[in-house]
């Protein structure tokens, strides 16, 4: 007798063996060459199988970018960790991510576009950024040192974080004489002075 959990766990693979497949033909061919069709083909799959998992392809995008992005910090993750404050732990994250986005800029704007209609949609859950929960650690153990105010939730501080990195990394797609290394420097400032501010 199969688990109740062996189904969620096949839909799971299944749907990582289809963002890295899509992430393997965005690379080979570019992003807005790349159909659909060509995934579901490449993948081995029905078109309807791709569509359950991913509805457009900016969501096959957006985890394949997640996964991408995960796998080249995660390196990084260990030399974070060894810095002692929120600040100096977050300012490493954003100057790699910067410099990522940098390298990886033409999925930026259909990634961007993507994660804020999927909140005008209020889709949770497939696109939310794994760095998430990674900026929702640091942030409560910041917190149980008493390092910035405690009267928020460290998720709804990670959530806010993470818009205020989308808004920077569009700024920085309208303006090519912006670097994203200064604009998310400057989200960071502004996150800290309000994660520290009294909450009385």
């Amino acid at each position: 007798m199969s688990t109740p959990s062996h189904p969620p766990r096949k839909r799971e693979r299944t749907r990582d063996h289809l963002g890295t497949v899509a992430w393997a033909l965005f690379e080979q061919f570019g992003y807005e060459a790349v159909t659909m069709e060509q995934i579901a083909a490449e993948a081995g799959v029905a078109r309807g199988t791709l569509y359950n998992h991913f509805p457009v392809k900016e969501a096959a995008l957006a985890l394949a970018l997640h996964e991408q992005l995960a796998s080249d910090l995660s390196p990084l993750m260990h030399k974070v960790m060894a810095r002692r404050s929120l600040q100096t732990r977050l300012a490493g994250i954003l100057d790699a991510s910067a410099q990522w986005w940098e390298a990886h800029r033409d999925y930026a704007a259909p990634y961007i576009r993507y994660r804020f209609q999927a909140l005008g949609d209020g889709q949770q859950g497939q696109s939310d950024s794994d760095m998430l929960a990674v900026y929702a650690s640091l942030i409560e153990q910041a917190q149980a040192k008493g390092e910035i105010r405690d009267d928020i939730a460290p998720p709804l501080l990670a959530s806010h974080l993470h818009f205020l990195y989308l808004g920077a990394v569009l700024r920085w797609l309208e303006n090519n004489r912006l670097s994203l290394r200064h604009e998310l420097a400057q989200v960071l400032a502004f996150f800290m002075a309000a994660a520290m501010a009294s909450g009385r």
